[in-house]
C-alpha cells in the first residue's frame, strides 16, 4: 500500500491520511479472495443468522401491519387484487416504508457482523458468537448511521419524484394511462424520454452519494468515529478514489444482478418443466409449485449469501487499502468487545434456541395473519349468447341451458326485423347459422318461422328458431338476469325504445342491463331509461374513462390488465370481460377483480368459483405463480 506523506489532524481526533492512498487492484482482488476462502464458513453462518433474524422480525410485522391496515380501511372481505391495492395506498406505503427501514437496519447490522468476522481472520479463538456480540455492542451507532443514510436518500429522491409527477400531470393526465401505453402518441414518447433522463440522473446522484458513504461502517466500527461524523469521514477518506469505488460498486451490483437473473431463469425453467406434469389435481399442482418455490428459495438464499458476503469483503479490503487500521488493530477492537461482555451474554446455545423459537413464532403469526384473511370473488357469471358451448348461440335451448348451469345473467344480442320485431340474433345475415344470405333487417317474422338455426350445431337442435326478445324474457323471468347487447350494422329504427318497452311490459326492468359498441346508443339508452345499468362494449380503448357516460365497460379479456381494471373502478365503472372459456384465464381475471365474466362455458366458470372459494391465500398465490411460469392449469375441467 502506497500512501502520500501529508497528514493533518482530523475533526474526529485521529491522525488521518490527507493525501491519496493508491488502490492496488491486483492486491485488492488477491486479499479479497484470500479473506473469503479463509472465512467463508463463518461469513455464511453469520449471513444465515441475519436471514433468520429478518424472517423472525419481518414476517409477523408484515402480517400484523396487513391486518391492522385492513381493519383501518374497513374491508373485512377482499378480492385478490385488494391485497395488491392495499400496498399501493397510504397505509400500505407506511407498512412498506416501515418494513424497508427495518430491513435496511438488519442489513447494516449484518455487514457489521461480517466485517467483524473478517477482522478476526486467522484468530480461531474469536468465533461467530463474538462477531455477533461485537455487532450487538455497536448496534445503536450502526442504526444511527443507517438512519442518516435513509434520511439523506429520501431527501434526494423527493425532488426527482416531484419533477416526475409534474411531467406526468402535464403531459399524460388528459387520458387514461392505458391509452398512452397502447397508442404511444408523440407526447407519450416525450414523457418517456424525460422520465428516462430523470431516472438516469437520479441513479447517478445516488451512486455518487453511496460511493461517498462506502467506508462509513468500518470507520465507525474500527476507528470509533461518531455516527454523526461517519458519513463525512467516509467522504474524506475516499478523496481521489470515487471512480474506483464506483467501479467496485457497479461491478458488485452487475455481478449480483447477473446471478439473480440466472437463478430466476433456472427456477422458471424448472417450474415450466415439472408444474405441467402435475395438472391432474390441485393437490399435485400445489406440491409441484411448492417444490419449485423451495428450490427458488434455496438458490436465492445462496445468491443472497454470496452477494452480502462479497460486499463485506470488498468494503473491508478497500477500507484497509485506503488508510484503514491494520488487521491486528481491527481484530483487537472485536476481541476487546468480546472480552467486555456485560448484561445479556450471547452464547451458541442461546442463539440457536432463540432462532428456533423465533422462527416458529414468526411463522405461526405470519400464517395466521394471512390465513385469517377472508377472500371473496364478487363476480357475475354471464352466459355468452346463452350456454353457447353446449347449445346453438342465442337460442331458447342455450338460454335454458344457462339457467340450468346456474348462470347469473345471459348475454344476448338483439336486432330489429323489417317488420319492427326485436329478435335475438348476433350476425347481420344467416350464412353462418343456416346458409342463407338473407339480412336480418330485410327479414320479416314470417321469413324466420322456417329458418333452422340449430342444425349447424347438432341435429338435436334442428327445431331451434330465431327467438324474439319477448320469448326470451318469458323464459328468463324469475330465473336469470339479462345482459342485452344492442346490435345495429348501420340499420336502426327504434331499437332502444322498443327494447325498453318490451322489457317493462314483462316486468323485468330490474333484471336487465344493456350495452352496445356504439357510444351514441349507450347515451340514448341512458337518456331513455336513466335508472338502467348501461355499458359500453370495447374492443380497443382510448380516452378518459371518467368522461364516459356509462355504468360499466365490457372489454376483451386480453385487454383487462390490473391497470385498466383499477382505472375503471376508480372512475366508478364495473368491468366485464369477454369471451373467457378456460379456467386459468377465468381464475386470473377473477383475481384481478373483474365484476363479470362473459363466457360460453358458464358451468365451468361456476366450477372455478367453487374451487377458488376453497383456496387459501397461499394456494391462490400458487395459482398466480403457475401463470407466471407459463402453465395453464385447467383445474375446472379435471
Amino acid at each position: 500500500m502506497i500512501l502520500a506523506a501529508r497528514t493533518k489532524k482530523s475533526g474526529i481526533g485521529n491522525n488521518r491520511t490527507e493525501g491519496i492512498a493508491l488502490i492496488n487492484t491486483r492486491s485488492l482482488i488477491a486479499d479479497s479472495l484470500r479473506d473469503f476462502r479463509s472465512a467463508w464458513k463463518k461469513l455464511a453462518l453469520a449471513a444465515i443468522a441475519y436471514e433468520i433474524i429478518a424472517f423472525i422480525l419481518l414476517t409477523p410485522l408484515v402480517g400484523l401491519q396487513f391486518r391492522i391496515g385492513l381493519a383501518a380501511s374497513g374491508n373485512a372481505v377482499l378480492a385478490d387484487q385488494d391485497i395488491l391495492l392495499f400496498f399501493l395506498g397510504p397505509v400500505g406505503w407506511f407498512c412498506l416504508t416501515t418494513v424497508g427501514t427495518l430491513w435496511l437496519g438488519i442489513a447494516a447490522l449484518r455487514q457489521s457482523t461480517l466485517m467483524a468476522v473478517l477482522a478476526s481472520t486467522g484468530h480461531q479463538h474469536i468465533g461467530l458468537v463474538d462477531a455477533l456480540q461485537f455487532a450487538r455492542a455497536n448496534a445503536w451507532q450502526v442504526v444511527q448511521v443507517t438512519a442518516r443514510i435513509i434520511t439523506y436518500t429520501l431527501l434526494t429522491i423527493v425532488p426527482f419524484l416531484v419533477v416526475a409527477a409534474a411531467v406526468y400531470f402535464t403531459l399524460l393526465s388528459e387520458y387514461d394511462i392505458n391509452f398512452y401505453l397502447q397508442e404511444q402518441p408523440p407526447v407519450f414518447l416525450v414523457a418517456v424520454g424525460i422520465g428516462g433522463v430523470i431516472v438516469v440522473t437520479l441513479v447517478t446522484v445516488l451512486l455518487y452519494l453511496f460511493s461517498g458513504w462506502f467506508l462509513a461502517l468500518p470507520l465507525l466500527l474500527f476507528e470509533g468515529v461518531k455516527p454523526s461524523k461517519a458519513l463525512a469521514a467516509s467522504r474524506d477518506r475516499i478523496v481521489g478514489h470515487r471512480r474506483a469505488i464506483l467501479f467496485w460498486i457497479l461491478a458488485w451490483m452487475l455481478t449480483s444482478t447477473a446471478l439473480t437473473t440466472l437463478a430466476t431463469t433456472i427456477v422458471v425453467g424448472l417450474g415450466r418443466f415439472i408444474v405441467p406434469q402435475a395438472l391432474g389435481s390441485l393437490e399435485l399442482l400445489s406440491l409441484a409449485i411448492g417444490v419449485t418455490l423451495l428450490f427458488w428459495a434455496s438458490i436465492m438464499l445462496i445468491v443472497n449469501l454470496l452477494s452480502a458476503t462479497t460486499l463485506s469483503v470488498i468494503i473491508f479490503n478497500l477500507y484497509r487499502q485506503l488508510g484503514g487500521r491494520s488487521l491486528e488493530s481491527a481484530h483487537r477492537a472485536v476481541a476487546e468487545t468480546a472480552e467486555q461482555r456485560t448484561g445479556f451474554k450471547l452464547t451458541l446455545k442461546t442463539s440457536v434456541a432463540a432462532g428456533v423459537l423465533g422462527l416458529v413464532v414468526a411463522g405461526a403469526v405470519g400464517v395466521f395473519a394471512m390465513q385469517s384473511v377472508r377472500l371473496a370473488d364478487n363476480v357475475e357469471v354471464m352466459a355468452h349468447r346463452g350456454s353457447s358451448h353446449a347449445a346453438p348461440e342465442n337460442t331458447i335451448a342455450a338460454i335454458k341451458q344457462a339457467i340450468e348451469d346456474g348462470t347469473d345473467m345471459v348475454e344476448i344480442d338483439v336486432q330489429e326485423t323489417a317488420d319492427g320485431v326485436v329478435v335475438v340474433f348476433h350476425d347481420s345475415d344467416f350464412m353462418k347459422l343456416s346458409g342463407s344470405k338473407l339480412k336480418i333487417w330485410d327479414a320479416t317474422m314470417d321469413d324466420l318461422q322456417d329458418m333452422d338455426i340449430g342444425s349447424w350445431f347438432a341435429p338435436d337442435f334442428r327445431d331451434e328458431r330465431v327467438p324474439t326478445l319477448a320469448e326470451v324474457l318469458k323464459v328468463c323471468k324469475g330465473k336469470i338476469g339479462l345482459n342485452i347487447e344492442l346490435k345495429y350494422y348501420g340499420h336502426d329504427d327504434q331499437l332502444e325504445q322498443r327494447v325498453a318497452e318490451i322489457v317493462e311490459e314483462h316486468g323485468m326492468a330490474a333484471d336487465v342491463i344493456a350495452m352496445s359498441l356504439k357510444v351514441d346508443a349507450v347515451t340514448k339508452m341512458k337518456q331513455l331509461r336513466p335508472a338502467w345499468k348501461v355499458g359500453l362494449l370495447l374492443s380497443v380503448y382510448a380516452g378518459n374513462l371518467k368522461k364516459l357516460n356509462a355504468d360499466f365497460v365490457a372489454v376483451n379479456a386480453g385487454f383487462a390488465n390490473r391497470s385498466f381494471i383499477r382505472a375503471a373502478h376508480d372512475s366508478g365503472k364495473e368491468v366485464y370481460v369477454w369471451t373467457v372459456n378456460d379456467s386459468a384465464t377465468m381464475s386470473t381475471l377473477i383475481g384481478r377483480g373483474v365484476d363479470g365474466l362473459i363466457t360460453d362455458k358458464p358451468a365451468l366458470a361456476r366450477l372455478v368459483l367453487e374451487h377458488r372459494s376453497q383456496m387459501s391465500v397461499p394456494e391462490r398465490l400458487m395459482m398466480e405463480l403457475a401463470g407466471v411460469l407459463g402453465v395453464v392449469p385447467e383445474i375446472g375441467e379435471q
